[in-house]
């Protein structure tokens, strides 16, 4: 079973003996770190490159995602850095994402056919997420919507108090993207999210890059247990639907 991770750098030392290698794409080349996990192919990508030196709107998501799917990678389990706009989502807790609205302009579709996104995260992975979180005993909040802000800026006070009113619980710049394109592809996709800070005007204390490093460093090793537990307990065998619009999609070319 083929398995691809996204999330910061430094996850390429999940695993022993990870390789990297340069997946060239026709949207462009994309740098995987390819291991093993038990009976499991493990594909590690940083989705802003290597050092974290590539911001979230100029994320090339289109290869990123092309390049696991060239791979054969049929499931993705992604972590994601947000802000908190419900205040009773602590700085430093993982929350498991079930809805997401995106307010950014980017170009986020293969542009093939057009894809059903009523539930756009694979019900199976975040199963496997909500078990590894009990094995490990992490706190993991569930039914989690998520607000994907064009970035590279942070959000203005009367921006967030605009999703807040709209119910949004979390903010954040590379979700929605991934999600969408990976439901064009046929690929399963589930995302758990760490809050590195307060959204901007909910507390006195601003958002800054530096506090978003030292939250995730200070995380980082509970990330890594969590994704260890989680591939653990994904199975060959799917009963999800997440396929479906793409298998659709390429019979219906086929037939043409």
């Amino acid at each position: 079973m083929k398995i691809g991770i996204i999330g910061g750098t430094g996850f390429q030392d999940l695993f022993s003996d990870m390789k990297e290698q340069t997946i060239t794409t026709e949207y462009g080349d994309a740098v995987v770190f390819i291991g093993k996990h038990e009976d499991k192919e493990i594909f590690f990508l940083p989705r802003h490159g290597i050092g974290h030196s590539i911001l979230a709107p100029y994320v090339n998501y289109k290869a990123n995602m092309m390049a696991l799917h060239m791979l054969g990678v049929a499931r993705v389990i992604t972590v994601s850095a947000v802000g908190a706009i419900n205040k009773e989502i602590a700085v430093g807790s993982l929350s498991l994402l079930n809805q997401f609205v995106d307010y950014t302009t980017r170009d986020q579709s293969y542009g093939k056919y057009s894809v059903e996104m009523t539930h756009p995260f694979c019900p199976e992975l975040s199963a496997s997420f909500k078990e590894a979180a009990r094995l490990i005993g992490e706190p993991l909040r569930e039914h989690t919507t998520l607000i994907c802000f064009e970035g590279p800026r942070y959000e203005t006070k009367a921006e967030i108090q605009l999703f807040a009113n709209w119910g949004m619980d979390v903010v954040g710049m590379t979700t929605a993207t991934e999600a969408t394109l990976a439901r064009e592809l046929g690929m399963c996709y589930s995302v758990v999210t760490l809050t590195t800070n307060m959204a901007a005007g909910i507390t006195d204390v601003n958002p800054s890059l530096k506090a978003h490093k030292a939250v995730g460093e200070s995380k980082q090793e509970t990330i890594k247990n969590l994704m260890t537990a989680t591939l653990s307990n994904i199975i060959e065998k799917k009963s999800c639907s997440c396929s479906e619009p793409y298998d659709r999609a390429m019979e219906a070319m086929m037939i043409k």
